[in-house]
């Protein structure tokens, strides 16, 4: 609808006028947003991909986006847009495959490590890596560290292939990186700094911003944090008036650390540079063809991750059972000479600790310090909320409120709410799976601590199935619940929250399909592992020890008295308490 406007050079503005069934269909539903990129063809199938571009936006009626070229001449034709897999999808895998399989000295080296699996080597004494006039520097970052981060440091400097730190929950990944960048660039070396996502890249800059380290962001400036902008190539450009080829080289090479995701290295910068160290943060999670990206610009390479955590994301049953969801990092473990564990952690106190080094860590994770493995949830008005409830049970002597009391003592700092004889039976509806019963509990529950004077935002919900998060959101719409935070367990990986709270949902009479979510050991290891003060965990029992990673859970939670039988009708319980 409306003439192709002309916005630069190969770039035409189109509108489109929906059809009919697709308005009625909503914009929501069709799974696209403004900045997705499009492929758009004819409905009959007879033109295929006639352009590519950009969704600017789409409402009810019409879409607006721009193309590589001007269709004017098809003005009489019935459109379809598509989501473009194409460019972000596969062409990056191949051309570093293809890449890694090139007749040079580089690749060679790289093939050597990542296919034949050569082992890693290490000079023996730092002195020949250290400069003289770094030494005192270098100490002097060196003191905030504890051990194992300390090695983690030595062992890179140490490397002349790789180094893989593995940074176990809470142990402060990001620090590590941030302190490891610090002595590299005090020794004078250049640091390729790269992660799959822009956030990651952007969490330590934004550390190392303090420390006055200069660094060079690549990528786009809608997609920086905020606060790194002032690094970004197009800033400095404009900032440094740049003119000439040989003002953009300058630019280039000014900073020794640059930082970009593992997309970003089709840069022209990688024609010119080569880095002493590349440092790739969330490994665990890359996919390997995507990881090797930027490896070929590095003599040598750091990956840090943590293959108990989540790993690359593959949908396609077949490609996961062909090795496709194992990461570099995964790959490379096996050379245990390279590795360096982190496992000294700052987050979670020792009981919800005591989870994950029996579920995945076999006691090795430990706490940094007294304060972080005592630390408790502060209810500054738990002692009016609990006489409140102690009169509404004398009244109601029907009703049993134990449980209750119980799970909102800050002295209990792990509890799971046992709901098989609620019950609490799961329904499966055309969005997905969900458990209305479990969702009134952690209604209930998020209700009462708010009240005892637990900050929402310090509050977060994880569930594994988004139908559950649909249902539970819908139950937190007053004002109360504004800052508590309901998300997937893929969306806290690397974050946490005083108090969690996690709905299992998965809860059927018979034995049915069980689907594949709760059958993933790592996934349940974010999920326990994002609490610091207290993880409260809603479920069946019965139900859930048919998923063997729960089933280990659950014993070791039954063994440490944490688990909290439910009476029947729980869910019911407060009816006219004012909450």
């Amino acid at each position: 609808s409306g003439p192709v406007g002309l916005q630069s050079e190969g770039v035409f503005l189109h509108r489109f006028q929906r059809s009919s069934v697709a308005s009625q269909q909503g914009v929501t539903r069709c799974g696209l947003t403004g900045g997705d990129r499009i492929v758009v063809s004819d409905q009959e199938g007879r033109f295929i991909g006639l352009a590519t571009g950009y969704l600017c936006e789409a409402s009810r009626t019409s879409v607006s986006c721009t193309l590589d070229r001007d269709l004017t001449k098809f003005s009489r034709m019935f459109f379809r847009l598509d989501g473009d897999e194409g460019v972000v999808g596969l062409s990056t895998h191949l051309s570093n495959l293809s890449r890694l399989m090139e007749n040079s000295q580089n690749s060679e080296r790289l093939r050597e490590l990542v296919v034949d699996l050569r082992s890693p080597e290490f000079i023996t004494n730092l002195s020949s890596v250290l400069p003289r006039e770094a030494k005192d520097a270098v100490a002097n970052i060196l003191k905030g560290l504890n051990k194992p981060q300390k090695q983690a440091m030595k062992k890179v400097l140490l490397s002349k292939d790789y180094t893989l730190i593995v940074g176990m929950p809470g142990t402060g990944k990001t620090t590590t990186i941030c302190t490891l960048v610090r002595i590299l660039h005090a020794c004078g070396f250049n640091v390729l700094l790269t992660s799959y996502t822009h956030s990651a890249v952007d969490n330590i800059l934004l550390k190392l911003k303090r420390f006055r380290v200069g660094f060079l962001r690549l990528g786009q400036g809608q997609k920086v944090h905020p606060e790194i902008l002032p690094y970004t190539e197009e800033s400095v450009r404009k900032k440094r008036d740049v003119k000439t080829p040989s003002d953009l080289e300058q630019l280039y090479n000014k900073e020794l650390v640059v930082a970009t995701t593992c997309m970003g290295i089709k840069h022209p910068i990688f024609t010119r540079r080569q880095f002493d160290f590349c440092i790739i943060d969330e490994a665990s999670q890359i996919s390997q063809p995507i990881c090797l990206g930027p490896l070929f610009y590095a003599r040598r390479f750091v990956l840090v991750g943590d293959h108990q955590q989540l790993p690359p994301i593959v949908q396609n049953h077949e490609a996961r059972t062909l090795g496709m969801d194992e990461s570099l990092f995964k790959r490379l473990e096996l050379h245990s000479d390279a590795v360096v564990q982190l496992n000294v952690q700052y987050r979670m106190n020792r009981q919800i600790m005591s989870l994950s080094n029996s579920l995945m860590y076999d006691g090795r994770l430990e706490c940094g310090s007294e304060r972080t493995a005592t630390a408790l949830l502060t209810l500054p008005l738990l002692l009016p909320v609990q006489s409140e409830l102690l009169s509404f049970s004398q009244s109601h002597p029907e009703l049993d409120l134990s449980w209750l009391q119980a799970t909102l003592l800050p002295s209990n700092p792990v509890c799971f709410l046992d709901s098989s004889l609620v019950p609490a039976l799961e329904s499966v509806e055309q969005g997905g799976v969900s458990n209305h019963t479990e969702a009134a509990l952690v209604h209930m529950l998020l209700s009462l601590l708010i009240k005892a004077g637990c900050k929402a935002g310090d509050i977060g919900v994880i569930a594994p199935y988004r139908q559950q998060l649909k249902t539970i959101s819908a139950l937190l719409q007053s004002p109360a619940f504004t800052e508590v935070e309901v998300n997937t367990v893929d969306r806290y990986q690397g974050r946490d929250k005083n108090l969690i709270v996690l709905s299992f949902v998965r809860s059927t009479a018979e034995e049915g399909n069980l689907g594949e979510l709760l059958k993933d050991w790592r996934r349940l290891n974010v999920a326990i592992t994002r609490a610091k003060h207290k993880l409260l965990m809603v479920g069946s029992a019965t139900t859930l020890r048919r998923y063997s990673p729960v089933e280990k859970l659950i014993d070791h939670l039954q063994q440490e008295n944490m688990i909290i039988q439910l009476p029947p009708a729980a869910h019911k319980a407060l009816p006219s308490m004012h909450l």
